[in-house]
């Protein structure tokens, strides 16, 4: 719109006669609210960019430099730059630098004419003003002098003056003259004192003895702004930004605040340039242009601006504007750390967190970043989180213990809800006192104020049905539980028949569901998901991608997805996919996936030509991290008698510091009676709340014989069931093998409840009880009745099962069911469906009964098929009966073989016919 000549010394108000003739015309007023503001464009002016300005060095630098000075003579540099230094380190913590700023005015003084007297006077007043020092400012008279040599001022010193006249800094106030000296200031030009007469005009509290008009007063400020080609017009220009900016004095225009700033980007400046970068971000009444947005955060970040930095490190790691480049990001992380600011440190944290894999032996300097943020005045609580779990990570759950507790009680105490969370955990799993408890109980409940999420519901619900010293507080627990349930965030369990059955019309609510948890993180939910959208028609490539790269941040998502390859997998060549998850899974993240690794190799050795050795190698790495699973499948895999007490000997020590639930209870039979009740506290302080744990909690105490906390846990695993048949027959057979026959009652419930649930072991459960005549339970009627319905349909398995129980039944049982059936026509019905046992027991009746030689031929032809089915004692009778011709042809040699073979089974009348034999060949 305007030229600007090339001068070092151009003269300010030359420029300003062009300006006024180039804006004035077009200035108008604006009513924005209630205040007045002029509608001015003042443009930047149109040159060739040249780096003018000298970019401020960071601030680590200038610190560096300050606290080193030895007070003597002053850096060889211009003074205009120890002027801005001693801008900034007021800015940094003026109160701190006090005596080194007036120290360097103090030299600036002794070696330019030009800023001693009052320059000087006016730069220790800003330096007591900024380091709060007021009553050392009135004392000293400052002030008071400066005001003295009024006549002599500069308009910016007038207009300093003017202000402090106004709020009675280091005198007493004085409007009058406050009001005198910004007038004089704005008449001679002064930008400051310009604007805030403007202000004061627009607002209707103009001065009197003003006259300028506003639209002229502004253009004139503005020139004066713009002054002479110098290297301090990048802070004058980016005044002129950042009134178009807020809009107080001239309408606020965006566009024109991007350009102000790019003009003093252009000139060199740092600062500006990242307020260009700022308007492409937010795009705000403002068209981005990423271009643009990438040229000057470059510029930004090359000046070495922490916040410029950072953001394009995270361009760089997301890949977001410009190909992904970690390297790069990293190394612009660094170099924003260098300087110790939270910002900086921050983002190296979580980057190194992030992508540690790709970078090892980084983790040191990811926790030195850590460290150096919790040492910050405004640390947040999440560093105090990391901190913890680095402590857990390097010295074991219960090795760490101690120093981990503090770091969260300081990330409680800063707002942390994973520190709040964890630290509640951990007072929990002390279980010292009810205070703790209490304690615990009070942040999980704020916890899911706060969340809204199931998981603190769920450990309230672990904390008083397992946890609590006295627990199961049922009601409390129960409560929880309905709270978790009432969220909706509980995973939803789905086999993966049934997730590559789900579709967008009939499941719509379910699929939403499992996208919700896999968005927080979840990676089981994460692997349905995925699952689900291989399936899915309408899936695109863009999709499938997103979610892959999405799940890729996450821990143990190809474990689950690897779960449901094997579930769908039908033949080895199948299975090699999951294969190949698990073992990815266990290159990224080590231990957790090893086992699972581990148990797959087990499962389906068949597959492949998996080694003990190799099978071994991998469960020794979560073992030594402390998981007891691991441990418990190489004590399996050990052939010595003692194989459980030597995997134990190995481990102690880890168990000690770091064990988890299944360790602590894999330790405990072997530890001595006076260590077992520290391990018996730890278990109960961080079981996982579910059938299986609490009845593992049963089933040690056993092991060592104390039936009292036996039948605690297992009174607990009542609450437990949740519906599931398995559950159910499991707990009421444990039932009757702790208390017999006094369980009979609540065990009776449990196989009913499971066989109405179409559990295919539960009816067996109730046959058994009803032929218990120890119990209250026992009704043989009922039991006959049992078997006469299930040979209704002899080719179930249910009529086997029953006479299976039937035979070890006491006599009376036996009597009074014979009495009620025709036992030979329930035999020949269980024998035709494939029962040995009963086609021995035909055999046999048909032997006793015979009435003639058919009958004792269809007696032995049962026997040979009941004998070929596995069943010792038809063997022998079939023996005895090859031997004497009983119902076929006389036979020695296979009679011998049978006979050999059930004697080898144990069979003693095998063993004493076979002798009989033996003696009668040889006499």
């Amino acid at each position: 719109m305007f030229g600007f000549v090339h001068s070092p010394k151009q003269h300010w108000s030359a420029i300003l006669s062009v300006l006024a003739l180039s804006v004035a015309p077009i200035a108008t007023y604006a009513q924005e609210a209630s205040t007045a503001v002029l509608d001015l464009e003042f443009l930047p002016p149109d040159i060739k960019p040249s780096r003018i300005c000298v970019p401020r060095a960071p601030d680590a630098d200038t610190i560096a430099a300050w606290e080193n000075w030895d007070g003597q003579a002053l850096p060889n540099i211009d003074p205009t730059l120890i002027k801005r230094d001693i801008n900034r380190l007021q800015q940094i913590n003026a109160p701190y630098w006090l005596d080194t700023i007036e120290l360097m005015i103090t030299r600036l003084a002794e070696s330019n004419d030009g800023y001693a007297g009052n320059n000087t006077l006016m730069a220790r007043i800003s330096a007591m003003i900024a380091a709060g020092a007021f009553e050392e400012l009135r004392s000293q008279q400052l002030v008071a002098q400066l005001a003295a040599n009024e006549e002599l001022l500069s308009p910016r010193l007038k207009n300093a003056l003017s202000g402090y006249y106004r709020d009675g800094i280091g005198v007493d106030r004085d409007i009058d003259r406050a009001n005198a000296l910004l007038v004089d200031a704005g008449y001679s030009g002064n930008a400051d004192a310009l604007l805030a007469l403007t202000r004061l005009e627009l607002s209707g509290n103009g001065i009197e003895g003003w006259d300028v008009a506003p639209e002229l007063a502004v253009t004139m400020a503005f020139g004066s702004l713009v002054g002479e080609l110098d290297t301090s017009i990048c802070d004058r220009v980016a005044r002129i930004a950042r009134e178009y900016n807020s809009g107080e004095i001239v309408k606020q225009s965006p566009q024109l605040a991007h350009d102000w700033f790019r003009f003093a980007a252009d000139l060199g400046d740092s600062n500006s340039a990242w307020k260009v970068v700022e308007y492409h971000m937010l795009a705000e009444n403002f068209e981005k242009d990423n271009d643009v947005l990438l040229q000057y955060l470059q510029q930004a970040a090359n000046a070495q601006l922490p916040y410029a930095q950072i953001a394009l490190g995270r361009v760089y790691e997301t890949g977001a504007l410009v190909e992904q480049d970690l390297d790069r990001a990293l190394q612009l992380f660094r170099a924003a750390a260098k300087e110790g600011g939270r910002p900086g440190l921050t983002r190296l944290a979580l980057f190194l967190e992030a992508h540690g894999d790709r970078y090892p032996g980084t983790y040191a300097e990811g926790m030195d970043a850590l460290h150096k943020l919790s040492e910050l005045p405004d640390a947040a609580g999440w560093v105090f989180s990391r901190l913890a779990d680095d402590t857990y990570e390097r010295l074991g759950r219960w090795g760490g213990d101690a120093q981990a507790l503090e770091y969260l009680e300081r990330a409680a105490e800063l707002g942390d809800m994973d520190g709040s969370i964890e630290l509640a955990q951990a007072l929990i799993a002390q279980r010292d006192n009810e205070q703790d408890f209490e304690r615990a109980v009070d942040l999980l409940s704020y916890s899911v104020t706060a969340l809204g999420g199931g998981t603190p519901a769920k450990l309230l619900h672990g904390a008083f049905m397992c946890q609590a010293t006295d627990s199961p507080r049922v009601e409390e627990a129960l409560y929880w539980k309905e709270v978790e349930l009432a969220t909706g965030t509980a995973n939803l369990e789905l086999s993966a028949h049934e997730l590559i059955a789900l579709t967008p019309q009939n499941d719509p609510l379910t699929i939403a569901s499992i996208q919700s948890q896999a968005l927080y993180g979840r990676p089981q939910a994460l692997a349905s998901y995925r699952k689900f959208l291989e399936s899915a028609p309408s899936t695109t490539p863009e999709l499938v991608d997103f979610w892959r790269d999405y799940s890729n941040q996450y821990t143990s998502v190809l474990e689950a997805l690897a779960e449901l390859e094997f579930e769908l997998a039908q033949s080895p060549s199948e299975r090699i996919v999951a294969f190949n998850l698990l073992r990815q899974e266990y290159k990224n993240s080590g231990a957790p996936a090893a086992l699972s690794l581990a148990e797959a190799m087990i499962s389906y050795q068949n597959d492949a030509s998996f080694s003990i050795g190799e099978i071994r190698a991998l469960l020794e790495v979560p073992a030594y991290a402390g998981q007891g699973a691991a441990m418990e499948l190489l004590a399996a895999l050990g052939t010595e008698p003692n194989a459980a007490r030597l995997i134990y000997e190995q481990f102690a020590p880890v168990i000690d510091t770091n064990g988890d639930f299944n360790a602590l209870v894999f330790a405990i039979p072997h530890l001595d009676v006076d260590d077992r009740a520290a391990y018996l506290s730890r278990a109960a302080g961080i079981i996982p709340c579910d059938y299986k744990n609490v009845m593992a909690m049963a089933n040690v105490n056993l092991e060592i014989g104390d039936i009292d906390q036996a039948l605690h846990w297992m009174g607990i695993a009542e609450y437990l069931l949740d519906d599931n048949p398995w559950t159910m027959v499991d707990l009421a057979r444990a039932e009757l093998d702790v208390r017999g026959a006094e369980a009979a009652p609540k065990a009776m419930d449990l196989f009913e409840r499971a066989a109405q649930m179409g559990d295919e072991n539960a009816p067996r459960g109730v046959f058994g009880l009803l032929v218990n005549a120890d119990a209250e339970t026992y009704d043989p009627d009922r039991a006959a009745g049992m078997i006469t319905e299930a040979m209704s349909d002899p080719s179930h398995a249910y009529l086997n099962r029953f006479l299976g129980v039937y035979r070890g039944a006491p006599d009376q049982a036996k009597a009074e069911i014979e009495a009620r059936l025709d036992m030979p026509e329930v035999y020949l019905t269980a024998a035709n469906a494939g029962d040995v046992f009963s086609m021995r027991a035909y055999a046999m009746f048909l032997r006793e009964t015979a009435a003639n030689n058919q009958e004792l031929a269809t007696s032995t032809e049962w026997l040979l098929r009941a004998a070929e089915g596995g069943d010792t004692a038809a063997m022998a009778e079939l023996g005895y009966a090859l031997a004497f011709g009983i119902g076929t042809e006389a036979d020695l040699d296979s009679a011998v073989s049978w006979l050999k073979r059930a004697a080898a089974n144990g069979s003693e009348k095998a063993a004493t016919i076979t002798a009989l034999l033996n003696l009668s060949e040889d006499t």
